[in-house]
């Protein structure tokens, strides 16, 4: 077996051929590259941009556990109409921008990391009013209830 990266050696099973299924005939090297793993003459594991076809074992981990999209599509046009713009709401959530309108547009996904799910929620809550006076009793000193009062 070979890397995912590089060129494909002599003896693997799917040898000039993009390691997708596809069928397609990947590039060959014309200089070698040793560190890379890329040898001249030999093709590379995928055609360009296949490698993304093929997931990882452990990629999307999240995804049988993660927060179902619905519960957090509508708290992200929230904060759109909010801040103005998703490139605002990435910027606040930390997040690229491209995968949070990927969460808010992609109608095929049907789950977002959990850790994702939390800043989202995280900062909607932030915009929420307390309460009531007793929520912020302990941010504000001096403001406590005097015992057996």
């Amino acid at each position: 077996m070979h890397a995912s990266r590089g060129t494909c050696l002599p003896g693997c099973p799917s040898y000039g051929w993009c390691h997708c299924g596809c069928g397609g005939a990947p590039k060959r090297l014309a200089v070698t590259h040793v560190a890379g793993a890329r040898y001249r003459g030999h093709p590379y594991v995928f055609v360009s941009g296949h490698q993304l076809r093929v997931v990882h074992p452990r990629a999307g981990a999240w995804s049988n556990r993660g927060v179902e999209i619905e519960k957090v599509r509508p708290l992200l046009f929230w904060l759109r109409d909010h801040h103005g713009s998703m490139r605002a709401v990435a910027a606040l959530l930390e997040i690229p921008e491209a995968t949070v309108r990927g969460y808010a547009y992609n109608q095929r996904r049907k789950r977002v990391p959990p850790r994702s799910a939390r800043a989202v929620v995280r900062l909607v809550l932030a915009h929420r009013p307390p309460a009531s006076p007793l929520d912020t009793w302990e941010e504000v000193p001096g403001i406590r209830p005097a015992r057996g009062a």
